[in-house]
């Protein structure tokens, strides 16, 4: 009865040790949040993205919106134009959009990690985010900033500034 439970123990060792070592053969760029949340962006789904440029005090930044539900709603109503302002002391910056995005298919939740673009469904508001937010339910990224001078501009842009998104 031992060599028999040795010998199962082996083989359940042998496959769980292969199923570890399996390389993935798609070509995916994996982001990781500081909540251990794991999301996955096949390289189809990246060229599908929306394209924008955000227009703050004269400076162009480019960025991307994701293919989530509430991406897509906010890229059908480009070119837009929302005033930006400070929220308490955190490190981001919010407009109204004064409706609501779908959320269908997307977390109940995230942070707010640095560089993206988020909608804040609760208080139906489009968010940049220049530094990093504890996680909280209502926060939904759409999208992400693709110039690597958006935190200076962002941070330093003032309030209540027009701020003017169009797609490329």
């Amino acid at each position: 009865m031992k060599v028999f439970q040795r010998l199962l123990l082996t083989i359940m060792a042998i496959t769980l040790l292969a199923g570890c070592s399996q390389n993935e053969t798609d070509n995916y760029n994996t982001v990781q949040s500081t909540n251990k949340r794991t999301s996955k962006v096949t390289t189809a789904q990246k060229d599908n993205q929306t394209k924008i440029t955000i227009s703050i005090n004269g400076t162009r930044l480019k960025a991307h919106l994701n293919n989530s539900s509430a991406a897509k709603a906010f890229a059908k109503e480009l070119p837009k134009t929302l005033s930006f302002r400070d929220y308490a002391d955190m490190p981001e910056k919010v407009a109204d959009l004064n409706h609501s995005l779908p959320t269908k298919g997307m977390p109940s939740g995230h942070e707010g990690t640095k560089g993206t673009i988020g909608y804040w469904s609760p208080q139906q508001r489009i968010v940049f985010y220049w530094g990093t937010e504890d996680y909280y339910e209502g926060i939904h990224i759409i999208g992400k900033f693709d110039s690597s001078n958006y935190r200076n501009v962002i941070k330093n842009m003032g309030n209540n500034v027009n701020v003017r998104i169009n797609k490329n």
